[in-house]
């Protein structure tokens, strides 16, 4: 009997709320597709957003005051 098989016929008698858990857990094991974008597509996507963003003119110097209140160096 393949070892498919074998899981398979265990599955068939878990309770009915585990096979949630069971469903989740092969989920985690399938590898992940890649999206096939380049790391330099991401990164322009992501200097598109954040040039798109209304941010002050002085925030990458000053970003612990608008982060988290810090006074203004």
């Amino acid at each position: 009997m393949l070892k498919a098989e074998k899981i398979k016929k265990e599955i068939d008698f878990l309770p009915i709320d585990m096979l949630d858990e069971v469903e989740e857990f092969i989920r985690t094991l399938k590898p992940r597709k890649k999206n096939g974008k380049k790391k330099s597509e991401l990164l322009s996507e992501l200097a598109n957003i954040a040039t798109n963003i209304d941010l002050p003119k002085d925030f990458s110097k000053q970003h612990d005051h608008y982060l988290y209140g810090q006074p203004k160096r």
